[in-house]
């Protein structure tokens, strides 16, 4: 009797033993869990940002009352914005924002708009875009009556006017069930890469949005993703120079995409995603506003600020960074650089800061 006592409460503690083990192992598991996780929370987007003191020195700022205006050009001694609500209205200020006028552009008869129209001003030349019937007008300055170039019969998304006779566009492909880069030429009709430009990770339009820009003064075209840390520099025939990283570490599309049935349509179901917000180009520089946080900034001071990266031209390096403060409760809603200038939008204000490099 005394035997399987001895037998039954050595075999009670042997089972006390492992239960403790176990329980001191998961503890330590989920510490070790914690420790990890707590590193990672700590490395925001696992990324370094380099920003020397005083690259972008605040100048003006004017209120230009409402919100629907965007920057559409500029030459060296004054800057254009087009106005969304209004599309053949354009204001016209010198560079201290303190000389402003008012441009109004004409239709030639029978040239008559229907859609969203965006205008882009390379002083002689003023385009007008409407994407949604495929529609591309021309004036030159001093004339400012808008001209309606041959149909393309091709709606698109994007536009970067390449000269008065060629246009690079943004449309959908139904052939690659994506988007695509196109270009059109009044002479020779379309140019469209056998392979299309934009490369596919979800579903081909979501995960290929952008922006596309151009600066006459290089011939370089530069398309910058939305939700991943890639642009591309491509010639105005297509060919792509380079594809170049953003800093962070997003490379492929953070998004989930679903399909409307009723609609033949389809929708983002995941938000946020965006990497990079905003961008622009100049002759030596692609400026990237990202979304993103990195390892060595706070986020009391990164609430504040939109942080513009720095990445060359030439080959896609990234140099440095530097912030523009949102001005009040306002945040950077658009900005374009030109002659060491960079022209910022905030709501229904215009904010132009001096660049020092």
């Amino acid at each position: 009797m005394r035997i399987r006592l001895f037998h039954s409460l050595r075999q009670h503690r042997h089972r006390i033993g492992l239960a403790l083990c176990s329980f001191l192992l998961s503890i330590a598991t989920v510490w070790l869990l914690y420790v990890a996780s707590d590193k990672i929370n700590h490395r925001p987007n696992g990324f370094i940002r380099l920003v020397p003191p005083h690259m972008a020195t605040p100048q003006q700022i004017l209120d230009i009352k409402y919100n629907s205006f965007y920057i559409a050009g500029a030459t060296p001694t004054h800057i254009y914005l087009g106005n969304a609500v209004a599309p053949t209205y354009v204001l016209k200020t010198d560079y201290a924002l303190s000389d402003t006028s008012h441009i109004r552009l004409d239709i030639q008869q029978g040239g008559g708009i229907a859609g969203p129209a965006t205008v882009a001003i390379d002083s002689p030349d003023v385009y007008m875009t409407v994407g949604v019937r495929g529609q591309l007008l021309h004036a030159s300055m001093p004339d400012l009556v808008l001209r309606r170039l041959p149909e393309g019969r091709r709606q698109f998304y994007n536009a970067s006017p390449v000269s008065p006779a060629s246009f690079v566009l943004r449309m959908y492909d139904s052939a690659s069930r994506q988007n695509i880069l196109a270009k059109r030429t009044l002479d020779t009709g379309w140019l469209q890469p056998r392979t299309p430009v934009l490369e596919k990770q979800v579903d081909g339009v979501f995960c290929t949005d952008g922006v596309l820009h151009y600066d006459p003064g290089v011939a370089r075209l530069v398309y910058v993703y939305y939700y991943r840390n890639q642009f591309l520099c491509l010639d105005t025939n297509l060919h792509v120079q380079y594809k170049g990283r953003t800093i962070d570490t997003v490379s492929h599309a953070r998004i989930k995409v679903a399909s409307l049935a009723s609609e033949g349509t389809q929708t983002l179901t995941s938000p946020g995603g965006v990497v990079n917000r905003l961008s622009c180009m100049d002759g030596k520089w692609v400026y990237v506003n990202s979304k993103l946080m990195a390892n060595n900034e706070k986020k009391s001071m990164f609430d504040q600020v939109s942080a513009i990266d720095v990445y060359a031209l030439d080959d896609g390096s990234y140099h440095f960074s530097f912030y523009l403060p949102h001005l009040g409760d306002k945040k950077l809603t658009a900005f374009r650089v030109f002659n060491k200038t960079l022209v910022a939008l905030y709501d229904h204000y215009i904010y132009t800061f001096r660049l020092n490099f």
